[in-house]
């Protein structure tokens, strides 16, 4: 039976992402059965999965690549995959991971394209789309510069140019004003359809880490010109690299003036801004554009936004806490948390950007008292 035409107990998808409870809820509600391999194993992800396991390697927010292998074969061993987070910089990881399966996403040459900064920027170049300025050792005096490390995600990879050596991987750019935004796409190796536009913010959580993801807000407008020019730039991009299935782009916006910054060749978390959109979610679309077909654009919702709570102090989550039903990506009771942990995800909604972030920051402030001693 093909994959696509789901029967009453649906076909299992194998969903490996650092965090996959997003993933695996759009899954669900498009009629799959996820198994779902990640770093957490929430309790709203399990409750989402057909089976859940986390494979993180100890201490860490990364894969455990064997843990992750041998729970894939065991698992799932015939399941497609649909990937998240986590392989930017391991793609050799997604080609074993996905060796033998139907691979919902980007390939693994596909990945080294877009994340290798040697490899992205020239293309962008190429397309004639602008970004801030590149360069591969740090610039005396490396004031207005920040280093990154290419294949990061998250905004961890991120510092000033002068808070570290560089190492392998490493690059610099030159800071550029404008406003942190992004642009969530589907793409079927041709052409590209803009789901929607985003503005992110950072977390100052984490000391030395001041561009950690910190949420974002959907549905946000720019201006016509430069939505028409990254649609158009888009679909270049999309038939210069084969990009295929949910992807995002993020980029600086300035008035009429944008630049690209990195893009992400998987589903973002910003896919949970816009999937109850969707009849069947936004997984599903991503399978179909994966296999070459695009849908029309759906008809605009409201503005949905989305707050990483992270923790301030170290915290133990009490065995009788309730988290709030606006709450995501649920800890188990007894879970420690270290100062800068994310402790969960808080949700808002509204009927433009503004009120409905100012909607999940009022959740992530009333949270913050639930869970203060």
């Amino acid at each position: 039976m093909p994959l696509l035409s789901v029967p009453a107990e649906g076909p299992l998808l194998l969903i490996a992402a650092i965090s996959g409870r997003a993933i695996a809820a759009s899954a669900r509600r498009g009629g799959y059965r996820p198994v779902v391999l990640d770093c957490f194993a929430d309790r709203d992800t399990r409750a989402a999965a057909e089976r859940c396991l986390a494979v993180a390697a100890p201490s860490s927010l990364h894969f455990d690549r064997r843990a992750l292998l041998a729970a894939a074969a065991s698992l799932a061993p015939d399941a497609p995959l649909v990937y998240g987070s986590g392989f930017e910089a391991r793609p050799a990881l997604l080609g074993r991971l996905s060796k033998g399966r139907e691979l919902f996403g980007n390939a693994t040459a596909v990945v080294r394209r877009v994340k290798d900064p040697r490899q992205f920027f020239p293309c962008l170049e190429t397309l004639g789309v602008r970004y801030p300025e590149v360069r591969w050792v740090r610039p005396q005096p490396a004031d207005g510069w920040l280093i990154k490390h290419g294949g990061g995600a998250g905004g961890t990879h991120i510092q000033s140019a002068d808070a570290r050596p560089p190492g392998t991987g490493d690059y610099f750019q030159q800071r550029q004003a404008g406003r942190a935004m992004s642009a969530l796409f589907l793409a079927d190796g041709r052409r590209a359809l803009v789901v929607g536009f985003n503005e992110q913010w950072c977390s100052s959580a984490r000391p030395g880490r001041p561009y950690l993801f910190g949420g974002a807000v959907g549905r946000v407008s720019i201006p016509e010109p430069v939505a028409f020019a990254i649609a158009d730039r888009l679909d270049a991009l999309v038939r210069a690299t084969g990009l295929v299935g949910l992807n995002g782009l993020d980029f600086l916006l300035e008035g009429k003036h944008w630049w690209a910054l990195e893009l992400n060749p998987r589903p973002t978390a910003t896919m949970e801004l816009y999937d109850p959109d969707h009849d069947r979610g936004l997984v599903h679309l991503h399978l179909l554009a994966c296999r070459g077909e695009l849908p029309r654009a759906p008809a605009p919702g409201p503005s949905r936004a989305q707050v990483i709570v992270h923790a301030e102090t170290d915290w133990r989550v009490p065995e009788e806490f309730t988290f709030p039903s606006w709450c995501r990506d649920i800890p188990d009771p007894g879970t420690i948390l270290h100062a800068g942990d994310p402790i969960c995800t808080v949700h808002g909604e509204a009927d433009a950007p503004v009120p409905a972030t100012r909607h999940a920051q009022s959740r992530e402030s009333a949270l913050r008292e639930m869970i203060r001693p």
